[in-house]
């Protein structure tokens, strides 16, 4: 569409962002034929791109300007002063057309945790109608079930008729799909239950979004928008930056009239007659509040913008997954991907099946998985409970808040329950570089000789916040993003225990036999995590400094939470000081869940389209 043609509609909404939340709420509206509904992306149309498409080419997306923001956050204190890349979705789809395909879901505990800070309607049981109503599972094989050890999956509690497919795709496996769940559970972890269920403790191959019909990405721009895409309602309008919402005062709130955006240097406007719904992402989110006079008079007025609504928490409360990398050499009967990126005649070989056949490596996407608690990760800790309060107790006095203290609490509680996960593991068949953790698409592959592979021990819920702020009026620059890495002092103990925990599967079989030593009978670790395993919490929490980067999970720049406790839009997704705008995205989540985020977003997508129409929660 022209933007001539864009610009000369009416519209009743207008979606800041085709991004995976926009796309959901656009397909959800549109399916009355009397709503008009405008999309604006910043980003291009990526719909059959082979990179997209291939579940397994993922990172070959990162750092290129036609599918990401490139993002970088300032440098970071609490990992030795490093700046991180952070990659986002900058192509119709947003990051759902970018991420790992990994597909994980939140803890009963942590959206209950959403409930009980204010937010009505958003505990588990409610939230659960929308999982299931964004998803079709397909069931594996009988022959791939038994390969996978899919059988923790309970098909009841799945959706079957949702826009996004959830598989394991009938492929040749890696052999760490294998190795994994074996090596987990005679570490000691119980078979897992499906963590639809409300909790996930154990080890295990985690479901991928893909459609094993066509053996591809399934994602927002192919699910939700490419089958609307006819829709006489809907108007999509890429490459086209936001650059600000049109507010008019009316009383004490403002109200959305349209938006301002800019296609080729030359800056735009389409009338809103209803809302303007923002669903930029963690980072866009806030960006385009601050740039429309939403937020911290501080902040606002250092940029140079009018202050409309004077909303201090907009960007604020940033919260992150940390990633903690083991690199470990392994034999070289066990492939990884140093065989394909090292041999470009092996690489054209694997491309190949898969233009040509849907086959190969490039066909799965990671899987190995699982969540350790607390009493997992370390049994003999006895004084648990009174050391967290203590970290908590020390960060609050320090960075006073009464509100953000209870929130840290509720984390504090959660960690010393043993149904709840205080880290994720992830087994990933590839080495890693992590000097280059400013440099995305350059941190995955070993420079090191032969195959290697990385376990990391993820956050579920870090303590640590940041923030995301303008720095100017120019909507083209990049805010200011500080995620402030193991600034809480009870992360870094946390993840220091559960990299410790994660060497310990390295004496376990099969993952024991599949690693390589050196002539001492030691394993071999990269050059680039130090050549030397940490043995102590003291040498963990060294370890962690220069061995983590980000999950690529930010959430929590514009919280969904009462307006007297740091909140920017209330519990039906609306920012206060407005009358008629909203946020749908991560940027909502008031406080960290465990795992992948991708489904948590379209769950809340889906409950915000219903929220938009007026539907009652059923």
């Amino acid at each position: 569409m022209s933007v001539e043609d864009f610009t000369n509609k009416t519209y009743d909404y207008v979606i800041c962002g085709g991004g995976t939340a926009g796309l959901v709420i656009a397909a959800r509206l549109t399916e009355d034929p009397n709503v008009t509904v405008a999309v604006l992306e910043a980003g291009g149309n990526g719909l059959n791109d082979l990179l997209i498409d291939g579940p397994n080419l993922f990172t070959q997306l990162w750092g290129k300007p036609q599918y990401d923001w490139d993002y970088k956050t300032i440098p970071q204190e609490g990992t030795d002063g490093r700046t991180h890349g952070w990659i986002r979705g900058k192509v119709l789809g947003g990051s759902s057309a970018v991420n790992f395909n990994m597909f994980s879901m939140a803890s009963k505990q942590d959206l209950d945790n959403w409930a009980e800070l204010g937010n009505k309607g958003w505990g588990f049981d409610d939230m659960v109608q929308y999982y299931r109503k964004f998803e079709t599972y397909h069931p594996s094989s009988e022959t791939l079930a038994e390969k996978i050890n899919d059988k923790y999956l309970d098909k009841s509690l799945r959706g079957t008729s949702g826009p996004i497919h959830i598989c394991f795709p009938d492929t040749d496996l890696a052999w760490v799909q294998d190795v994994w769940p074996k090596t987990m559970m005679n570490a000691g972890y119980k078979p897992t239950r499906d963590p639809r269920t409300g909790s996930a403790i154990g080890g295990f191959n985690q479901l991928n979004t893909i459609d094993p019909k066509h053996n591809r990405r399934s994602y927002a721009a192919r699910d939700y928008y490419e089958p609307n895409a006819d829709r006489s309602n809907l108007s999509v309008l890429t490459h086209a930056l936001v650059s600000k919402i049109e507010l008019e005062k009316t009383g004490s709130d403002a109200r959305a009239t349209g938006v301002q955006f800019i296609v080729d240097g030359t800056t735009h406007t389409v009338k809103a007659n209803k809302e303007v719904i923002v669903c930029g992402g963690s980072i866009n989110s806030p960006q385009i509040l601050e740039l429309s006079g939403i937020g911290s008079p501080v902040v606002l007025e250092k940029a140079g913008v009018e202050v409309i609504a004077d909303l201090p928490s907009v960007g604020e409360n940033l919260n992150d997954h940390t990633a903690s990398i083991i690199a470990l050499g392994v034999k070289d009967e066990y492939p990884t991907a140093e065989a394909l990126t090292r041999n470009p005649e092996i690489m054209q070989q694997a491309l190949d099946a898969y233009i040509n056949h849907k086959a190969g490596p490039f066909v799965g996407a990671p899987t190995a998985t699982g969540f350790a608690s607390l009493e997992k990760i370390q049994p003999d800790f006895p004084d648990a409970e009174q050391h967290i309060q203590s970290l908590v107790a020390e960060h609050a006095k320090k960075y006073p808040d009464g509100d953000l203290a209870g929130r840290d609490q509720l984390l504090a509680r959660q960690l010393l329950d043993p149904k709840e996960a205080a880290c994720q593991m992830v087994a990933l068949p590839t080495g890693g570089n992590m000097e280059n953790v400013h440099i995305p698409s350059k941190l995955f592959n070993s420079e090191d000789d032969g195959m290697w592979c990385i376990i990391a021990a993820c956050s579920t819920r870090s303590l640590s916040r940041g923030s995301v702020h303008i720095n100017t009026t120019d909507p083209n620059a990049h805010p200011t993003i500080d995620p402030a890495y193991f600034k809480h002092p009870l992360d870094a103990d946390i993840m220091a225990r559960a990299i410790l925990h994660a060497i310990n599967f390295t004496e376990f079989e099969p993952l024991k036999s599949v690693l390589r030593r050196d002539a001492d009978g030691g394993l071999v670790v990269s050059k680039n995590s130090g050549g030397v395993l940490p043995k102590t919490i003291d040498e963990a929490k060294k370890f962690l400094r220069t061995n983590t980067a980000t999950e690529y999970h930010p959430i929590g720049t514009c919280t969904m939470l009462p307006k007297d406790k740091g909140g920017v839009v209330d519990n039906q997704l609306k920012v206060y000081g407005t009358s008629n705008v909203r946020v749908v995205d991560a940027s909502i989540f008031p406080l960290h869940v465990q795992g992948n985020i991708v489904s948590l977003v379209y769950a809340i997508a889906e409950k915000g389209a219903d929220m938009i129409k007026g539907k009652k929660a059923a």
